[in-house]
């Protein structure tokens, strides 16, 4: 094989993952998206605080469990940051882009930790609840700072909110990394 040969395939190929990269990381991108514009417009009956974890929690972790790169939760995270720069979607919370981006970012921490355990999808499960807990508790630092009034701890006190939090998003990791999981498998055994 010649030299030109060889370094026009290898242009190619790495041409090739690059644009493979960007579309990931686009798709990781519109994740964020997704799972914050489903939060502004998904009116739910229940009322009970942390309520829509359950579809925001399955979206973060389903694009987290799906993709190799290591910070893709945290790509996530700019989505949902870059989303909520623009005041269209009727939230009133200031730090709302602070608080929401946690999750994204507490989820890459820890899985590159324990990605390789047995019990994966069990610790998965829980650092998605503790994950999604990280709303309230930040929260509960802006208020103990600067004094900001958030209506579920008026209401429900500071106890019922991180409870909440932390089932629905348990439940909203363990659809995401289940169902993704369940699916990568099936894709093995076809291929």
């Amino acid at each position: 094989m010649d030299r030109k040969h060889f370094a026009k395939m290898l242009y190619v190929q790495s041409t090739k993952s690059l644009w493979v990269s960007i579309a990931e990381y686009l798709v990781l991108f519109g994740v964020g998206i997704i799972a914050i514009l489903l939060h502004s417009r998904f009116k739910s009956p229940l009322n009970v605080p942390g309520h829509h974890g359950m579809e925001f929690m399955a979206l973060l972790m389903a694009g987290r469990t799906a993709s190799k790169i290591p910070w893709a939760s945290s790509m996530s995270s700019l989505g949902i940051g870059f989303i909520l720069l623009f005041p269209l979607f009727g939230f009133h919370d200031p730090f709302m882009g602070t608080t929401y981006m946690l999750p994204g970012f507490f989820i890459d921490i820890f899985y590159n930790l324990v990605k390789q355990f047995k019990w994966q999808l069990l610790i998965l499960v829980v650092v998605s609840g503790l994950a999604y807990i990280t709303i309230p508790l930040s929260r509960i630092l802006i208020h103990a700072i600067s004094g900001y009034p958030y209506s579920s701890f008026i209401r429900y006190g500071y106890i019922l909110p991180l409870i909440s939090f932390f089932i629905f998003g348990m439940a909203g990791g363990f659809v995401g990394t289940g169902v993704t999981k369940s699916v990568i498998k099936f894709f093995r055994k076809q291929a």
